[in-house]
């Protein structure tokens, strides 16, 4: 498999980066007029170096040259994120200046692990002051990612030292971790433009997974649909690319101006956008200014830079060398993954603030939550490895169950990787499956739902005594946990699984739950059953019963319930046995006749016309007798 390393330029204006490039490939990455004509890099620039070495490694290195005016330190956060490799170039007859050491913080806020210090424009001064520009860096980056960095002094004019660093460049690169591709692609975009007979195309660094010629994806954050036609990767047409390569895509896409740098390229439903974000912050040791809760920020993340505003947890106040918890409230919608690296700068003077980690994509509501427990929450999510990341996000759906799309939004994960870490946390006792694969509730969640429905049951029975149990749309109702129909199906399977519910006739009652009635209840209980009876095919209505005694109701629901009255309306009420007595009728009738209309059965039963057509058409129901016109006939049934 190939490896694909990106390697990028870093350092002051005019210390001689493009050049250096120019000496490493042959090519010049400033393309634009302006560039050419102030002789300084404005935009990004790409190439890549190719020799045997690489080749043999399988090694793809590609190139970026990035911007060394502190006007257009944007430019450069933009490529910042997607540097494996950093060379930072240090002129030799100036030394290290502003841009030098702002662009070693970018760098080393952004995640950057290796580099190679690159003294460059040698041949402009001599032996001695070489050795003190030397010194001075060993001084001025002490304590920082690149302070053991191998340093290599170069003359891009004569090509001195050239040689030397490609093999360095070659030896890094072909030791540096490639990304897994377990994880969703992401792809943000640097540039966009459209080339005649070929329509829109993008380029970028894909940070993430893998991409594919013809593959549907969407343009984040305004989730737009879009296919890849063909990608070109170091001037090669591919079918794939994975994780770490420079690639330009020729999009399915007709209007160039509906995508602009700093929008994302994934898989449909893999990414949440968002304004809200919140994260660790590390504040630069080498400002001379103070944050404070509500300041406006330039936001740099991936290609994207948004304006916003920032809010300290638990402080007012952040200085130099602070740590802090932070929420971002961003102008316009970004579309991130779970700990992406991001710079802030101030709104003014353009001075970069410090930089770290998202841990949480669009969070809820944290009104009702105290700081320092928001703060433990976000302390163990810096610190969790994606599995425990994975039980946070669940743990923190405090009023609902996870559903496995929200997971693959909140970790940027691919559904496979994750169903393997959720099998291994239902193993661990620590989750529960509410839908076959696609929701989850965290244990401590659950607990909370079990004791909320028990008292909800427990209520329920002391408010509805007679009464066998609870529906579960009841239930559901009820609960301050919002579940849907199928989630509470499993809670509840769970719980009369346990024996901690009971479940008869689909109403849920507790375990040790049973109707008792008492010594009036028996009474009022007979007395309606007497009533019932004693009128055989025409008893009191329900009306007519609550007349005599209003107290009636509970008992006569209770009867109901339990099957020892038949309800056949709103208001009519009838013995148990009725339809095994009206089936004997019916035989003896039909033995003697070929069929009965509704006075006939009247008369049969010697009741009203009113409590025969609703019983004659409740034995249609159960097919005792078969409807045709005015008759019926004996059903199949009978």
């Amino acid at each position: 498999m190939d490896n694909n390393i990106i390697v990028g330029t870093a350092g002051h204006i005019d210390h001689g980066k493009t050049t250096l490039i120019k000496a490493l490939t042959g090519e010049d990455t400033d393309r634009l007029l302006e560039e050419k004509e102030r002789g300084i890099s404005i935009e990004l620039g790409f190439t890549h170096l190719q020799n045997e070495e690489t080749d043999l490694l399988n090694l793809n290195l590609g190139i970026v040259d990035v911007p060394g005016h502190q006007k257009f330190v944007n430019k450069m956060l933009a490529a910042a994120g997607g540097i494996d490799l950093a060379l930072i170039v240090v002129a030799a007859d100036e030394g290290v200046m502003p841009q030098t050491k702002e662009h070693l913080s970018i760098l080393e806020l952004m995640g950057a692990e290796k580099a190679i210090i690159v003294i460059s424009k040698k041949d402009l001064v001599d032996y001695e002051w070489l050795e003190l520009v030397k010194l001075d860096i060993l001084d001025q980056f002490e304590n920082t990612f690149a302070e053991n960095a191998e340093m290599i002094t170069v003359s891009a004019v004569n090509g001195e030292g050239i040689a030397e660093l490609k093999t360095k460049i070659i030896e890094l690169a072909s030791n540096t971790k490639v990304s897994s591709n377990s994880e969703i692609p992401y792809y943000p975009i640097d540039r966009v433009f459209s080339l005649k007979g070929q329509g829109t195309v993008v380029t970028g660094t894909l940070f993430k997974g893998e991409l594919f010629e013809g593959q549907e994806l969407e343009l984040y954050p305004s989730a737009k649909k879009l296919k890849i036609k063909s990608m070109e990767s170091h001037q090669k047409k591919l079918k794939k690319v994975s994780s770490g390569s420079r690639v330009g895509i020729n999009l399915n896409y007709p209007d160039k101006n509906e995508i602009k740098r700093g929008d994302v390229i994934s898989t449909a439903d893999s990414l949440i956008s968002t304004n809200f974000l919140e994260a660790k912050l590390k504040v630069l040791n080498s400002i001379n200014f103070k944050i404070e809760n509500g300041d406006r920020i330039h936001f740099h993340t991936g290609t994207t830079e948004v304006m916003g505003t920032i809010n300290l947890y638990g402080e007012q106040v952040a200085f130099p060398g602070d740590e802090i918890f932070i929420k971002i409230k961003l102008d316009h919608k970004i579309s991130p993954y779970y700990r992406q690296k991001f710079v802030i700068r101030r709104f003014s003077p353009l001075d970069t603030i410090g930089g770290g980690e998202i841990l949480e994509i669009d969070p809820p509501p944290r009104r009702k939550i105290n700081p320092e427990k928001l703060i433990a929450h976000l302390n163990l999510l810096e610190e969790a490895d994606l599995k425990t990341a994975l039980e946070l996000f669940i743990k923190n759906k405090t009023g609902s169950a996870a559903e496995l799309i929200q997971l693959k939004k909140k970790t940027a994960l691919k559904i496979e990787k994750i169903l393997e870490l959720l099998s291994d946390l239902k193993e661990e006792n620590k989750i529960f499956e509410l839908k076959n694969d696609s929701s989850f509730i965290h244990t401590d969640n659950f607990k909370k739902v079990e004791k909320d429905i028990k008292e909800i049951v427990n209520d329920y029975h002391q408010q509805h005594r007679l009464e066998a149990g609870i529906t579960r749309e009841e239930i559901r109702s009820r609960l301050d946990f919002d579940l849907t129909k199928k989630e509470l199906d499993q809670v509840l399977e769970i719980l009369t699984t346990d024996k901690l519910l009971q479940e008869k006739d689909s109403l849920i009652a507790a375990s040790n739950f049973s109707v008792q009635l008492t010594e009036k209840e028996k009474k009022q209980k007979q007395f309606i059953l007497d009533k019932t009876n004693n009128n055989y095919f025409s008893p009191p209505t329900r009306k007519e019963l609550l007349a005599e005694n209003e107290d009636l109701e509970a008992v006569i629901n209770y009867l109901e319930d339990n099957s020892e009255l038949v309800r056949l309306d709103q208001e009519l009420y009838f013995d148990k046995d009725i339809f095994s007595k009206l089936q004997k009728l019916l035989r003896k009738y039909f033995r003697e006749n070929e069929s009965i209309e509704l006075a006939e059965f009247r008369d049969l039963i010697n009741s009203s016309r009113r409590y025969a057509l609703v019983l004659l058409e409740k034995c249609d129901q159960l097919q005792l007798t078969l409807r045709r016109g005015d008759l019926r006939y004996p059903g199949k049934n009978l």
